[in-house]
C-alpha cells in the first residue's frame, strides 16, 4: 500500500475511535470502517479492527485494539519513507 492510502486508513480508524468515545453511531461507523479495512486486504489490520468492532460495547478495550491498528499503520508508513 502507498503512504497516502495508509494515511487514509489511519484517519478512518481515528474516526471510529471518536465514535466509540462519543458513543455516537459506533455500530454504523464500525461497519463502514470494517468494510474499508477489509478492502485493504491486510489481514493483520483487519484482525485489529474486527476485534474492536466485536467488543465496542467495552470502549476501553475496543480502543486498545484500534490503537494497535494505528501503531501497525504507522509502522507501515515508516517502512515506506526514505531512509528506512
Amino acid at each position: 500500500m502507498d503512504i497516502q492510502r495508509l494515511q487514509i486508513l489511519t484517519e478512518v480508524i481515528r474516526e471510529y475511535k471518536t465514535a466509540i468515545h462519543m458513543d455516537e453511531r459506533k455500530d454504523e461507523i464500525g461497519s463502514e470502517v470494517l468494510e474499508i479495512i477489509m478492502n485493504s486486504q491486510d489481514l493483520v489490520l483487519y484482525g485489529h479492527v474486527k476485534r474492536a468492532k466485536e467488543i465496542d460495547r467495552f470502549p476501553e478495550e475496543a480502543v486498545k485494539h484500534l490503537d494497535e491498528a494505528t501503531a501497525y499503520l504507522h509502522e507501515k508508513i515508516d517502512e515506506q519513507l526514505p531512509n528506512h
